[in-house]
């Protein structure tokens, strides 16, 4: 075991995998600290942001970040770290990230429900980011129950919380879908500042059949009384439905991508960074469903995809400093 670990150690994808995860923890921490004192100091300007038909969708990010930090440690982290040391850490991202998420969930429908102002034209792919952040939830939720609480009864709660928002995340993600899938079918396309928003809704579904394959090893650690062989051939056949539905989006987002080359020309603005994290999702929930079914094309799109995300990721970080220097990083919109 020792000799294993050692190898996985030395190989460079591990290494790029690890510098990623710290790069991402020092990163998340320099933006939070002026994220959370903004709220102290300026709340006036935070409850004009929230109640922003599109900035607003944006606040669950910071627990999802959570989340995702919580992900990056429970799968690179053992590299690093002892696999005990990881349990308290990770546990307290789950249940600090999950109440992010629920409390700016509650928050934005809210605000969407009771807003006079917000029309059918505001609605974009955006609104898919508060579904998503509880979509999320139970890919660290079922790593946490298979990996540290198999068998407890905090592993049952983990359990609960992680299938529940599970159903949250998805019944929203057909709701508010249905709504934005309505404005593109019979209003007009978004401006190309918001054209990149439209990948976003390749990530539900990435995230879910990400989830299904976490599913697997936890479904036998809590005391529900479920058997896997019973319940596997299902996860295999929602895992890939899920998976078809992600590569759809991908190529129909890729199709209104030169639309919009053609038609405005699509100049860089941060809204960018919009094509990065979904591909993310995409790319990993290839590899997630390769591990569930032995077919060369899963691993295809796990390599294309990260190919092409590594690419894209790097163009808009360039252009980002470009846009910084030139000082047009912060113009009021």
């Amino acid at each position: 075991m020792a000799l294993v670990s050692e190898k996985l150690n030395s190989t460079p994808i591990l290494r790029i995998s690890q510098v990623w995860l710290f790069l991402t923890m020092v990163m998340f921490a320099v933006y939070i600290v002026p994220w959370t004192i903004r709220f102290f100091k300026y709340p006036h300007e935070v409850n004009k942001d929230l109640n922003h038909p599109i900035k607003g969708q944006f606040f669950p990010t910071m627990p999802i970040s959570l989340i995702v930090i919580g992900i990056g440690l429970a799968k690179v982290g053992p590299t690093l770290f002892s696999f005990s040391s990881l349990q308290g850490p990770c546990t307290a991202l789950f249940f600090v990230g999950t109440t992010g998420i629920y409390i700016f969930g509650f928050i934005l429908v809210l605000i969407r429900f009771r807003s006079k102002e917000i029309e059918l034209g505001h609605s974009v792919y955006a609104w898919y980011i508060p579904p998503v952040s509880h979509l999320i939830i139970p890919i660290l939720g079922l790593i946490l129950v298979a990996r540290y609480y198999s068998g407890t009864f905090m592993g049952d709660v983990i359990f609960i919380i992680s299938i529940a928002s599970w159903g949250i995340g998805l019944f929203l993600f057909i709701f508010v879908g249905a709504i934005v899938y309505h404005r593109y079918a019979y209003g007009s396309l978004p401006g190309t500042r918001l054209a990149p928003t439209f990948l976003i809704g390749l990530a539900p579904t990435a995230i879910m059949t990400i989830a299904l394959v976490k599913l697997v090893p936890a479904i036998e650690g809590v005391s529900f009384g479920y058997e896997l062989a019973q319940v596997l051939p299902m996860i295999k056949l929602l895992a890939l439905m899920m998976w078809g539905f992600s590569v759809w989006w991908f190529i129909l987002t890729a199709l209104l991508f030169f639309y919009y080359v053609k038609t405005t020309g699509h100049p860089f603005v941060f809204g960018w960074w919009g094509y990065t994290f979904p591909m993310g999702a995409f790319a990993i929930s290839g590899g997630a469903i390769g591990q569930l079914m032995d077919f060369p094309a899963f691993w295809f799109n796990l390599y294309i995809v990260n190919f092409i995300l590594f690419i894209i990721w790097f163009i808009i970080f360039a252009l980002t400093i470009k846009l910084v220097k030139e000082g047009k990083a912060f113009i009021a919109e």
